[in-house]
């Protein structure tokens, strides 16, 4: 008879339920793997899921940038007896500036809005830290650009961004000693902004582009300034014009009569290392029919000398500024958002005064952005 040993029963006995338990261990990691599987497949659509709107937000994102400048300078004023003149050294705030500007959109479409406010380094303690200078906003994209609120008009514009002294100390746009605004030769009216404000600009039109506005006079509803105008860009030449029509109300555009409008044609050019620009304007100011105004500028733009030579003359032919006047300045940049300069401005009236100007400045510039 065959006989077993024991250990060997106990191979043949227990082989059947050993064998069940592994499979069953087997089946259980493998359904435990199956799972985690799943739950590792399920997490990364999850992730997917969610990083779709985060690519969407991307695309969409908002800006914010908050900004200023300290701009201050030391002169020496010679108004050469004008009525209530200014003569003697004068230290002047040159309309230093804090501001933030915003925006949310893409590449398509995007609303922005502006704030900025005059931030005075030399008002007396009891004046006031800040005051109005502009706030708007507007939508931008392929349709091309609109604008609302206070802002600076389209007319103002071109003259503001061909002034090489513009805010700085030296002989203004009526033949006196100012430490803002536009220089001798420019209009006042590319002074100040315009309150209840809608502005157009077309998107670039094969060089082309057109602007077009509105302003609303609170005092009467039946009153509208307007103003229109076009430039035109190729290889860093641009020229344009524009007019503006205060209508019969309230002055809504700064420095044009009531009723009345002013024209201004200009030109630009931009070349490596240098610019120029002009401007002529001819405007109703109220007090006379209609005054011409004419500005030629310059400057080179010396990059290894880390300086800029800029010079502008003017011409008035009527009014109390009627005369000739001209302003030159080099400003070193010390560093990328800081500069120091000098300058001279003088004009020689039909009045027969002679106001000058020598000043000394510096102008820091600061901002931050977010996004």
């Amino acid at each position: 008879m065959f006989l077993l040993e024991e250990s060997d029963y106990g191979k043949i006995i227990g082989a059947t339920p050993a064998k069940k338990n592994s499979e069953k261990k087997q089946q259980h990691k493998h359904l435990e793997s199956s799972n985690m599987k799943k739950k590792i497949l399920s997490l990364l659509c999850l992730v997917m899921v969610c990083a779709l709107p985060s690519k969407v937000k991307a695309e969409t994102k908002p800006e914010v940038t908050v900004y200023g400048n300290l701009r201050y300078s030391f002169n020496y004023v010679d108004e050469d007896g004008l009525p209530g003149s200014v003569e003697g050294f004068r230290g002047t705030d040159n309309v230093s500036r804090f501001g933030i500007k915003g925006s949310y959109g893409n590449e398509n479409i995007k609303a922005f809005v502006h704030l900025q406010v005059g931030a005075p380094s030399d008002w007396d303690a009891g004046g006031d830290g800040f005051n109005q200078r502009f706030f708007f906003g507007g939508f931008q994209g392929g349709f091309g650009k609109v604008t609302y609120g206070r802002m600076t008009n389209a007319y103002k514009f071109p003259g503001y961004a061909l002034d090489p002294f513009y805010d700085l100390s030296r002989i203004n746009a009526v033949g006196r000693f100012g430490g803002g605004g536009a220089s001798y030769g420019l209009s006042a009216a590319t002074n100040g902004f315009t309150d209840n404000s809608l502005q157009y600009f077309t998107p670039n039109l094969n060089g082309f582009k057109l602007v077009g506005g509105i302003a609303i006079d609170d005092s009467n509803d039946d009153q509208i300034a307007y103003l229109a105008g076009g430039s035109y860009t190729s290889k860093g030449f641009t020229i344009g014009g524009v007019y503006a029509d205060n209508g019969e109300g309230a002055v809504k555009y700064p420095n044009i009569d009531a009723g009345g409008n002013a024209i201004r044609a200009y030109a630009t050019y931009k070349g490596d290392g240098w610019k120029a620009g002009a401007s002529y304007e001819n405007i109703d100011t109220g007090g006379f029919e209609d005054v011409s105004y004419c500005y030629l500028t310059g400057t080179a733009m010396l990059k290894e000398a880390k300086t800029d030579l800029s010079l502008s003359l003017g011409v008035v032919d009527d009014g109390a500024a009627e005369g000739f006047g001209i302003t030159g300045g080099a400003f070193y940049h010390l560093l990328e958002n800081a500069q120091v300069y000098a300058m001279a401005s003088y004009a020689d009236l039909e009045s027969d005064h002679a106001p000058y100007v020598f000043s000394v400045g510096a102008i820091y510039n600061f901002s931050f952005t977010a996004n």
